[in-house]
């Protein structure tokens, strides 16, 4: 199934790079980026169960396995393939998890999001980056609607915090490295 229409087909013969490509979310953006006709590479661990979603869908992707934390890895990946997109998914993403491992959680969300960006930094050709994340990196304040992002960050849990903290580090890094002022100029 050819699906290269969608989007206007501004993903046909595109580099696409995606962290967290084997996670439930990344294995379904890297099929539907196969699918419109990307040429997709994915960055992650290997998939923790047998048998899993990223398996089942046997998407037509080149694959990398690697931490985010290896600030090295992920540079070299991006030197070597020269997205022209970058999706951003790779993360701890477990809030029970968080409890038991907040050092990995800390060093996965904040450090994989940094090693990320500062090899987009880096990069000599343009690049658009989106960077996933989850309404847990709002405060939470137990009311029935849905998070908006002008609302404040917060998270008393390890996962919710270090979430919030990658929003945190995005906007620092577009501010002072991005920032669209300075586009074409100081960066791409």
């Amino acid at each position: 199934m050819e699906l290269g229409h969608l989007f206007r087909g501004a993903y046909k013969g595109k580099k696409v790079l995606v962290t967290g490509h084997t996670g439930f979310k990344g294995s379904w953006l890297c099929h539907w980026l196969d699918k419109m006709g990307a040429n997709v590479l994915g960055y992650s661990l290997e998939p923790k169960y047998t048998p899993n979603h990223f398996s089942i869908l046997n998407s037509n992707i080149n694959s990398v396995i690697g931490d985010i934390r290896d600030k090295e890895k992920v540079n070299q990946t991006i030197i070597n393939f020269q997205p022209e997109v970058i999706f951003h998914l790779a993360a701890q993403p477990l809030v029970r998890y968080s409890y038991s491992e907040p050092v990995e959680t800390f060093e996965t969300n904040i450090m994989g999001t940094i090693n990320l960006l500062e090899s987009v930094r880096l990069m000599k050709r343009k690049v658009s980056l989106v960077i996933i994340t989850t309404d847990k990196c709002y405060q939470n304040l137990e009311k029935n609607y849905g998070y908006k992002e002008t609302d404040r960050l917060g998270g008393y849990d390890p996962y919710s915090n270090s979430k919030a903290c990658t929003e945190l580090v995005t906007q620092s890094y577009v501010n002072s490295f991005f920032n669209l002022d300075n586009y074409s100029t100081s960066h791409n």
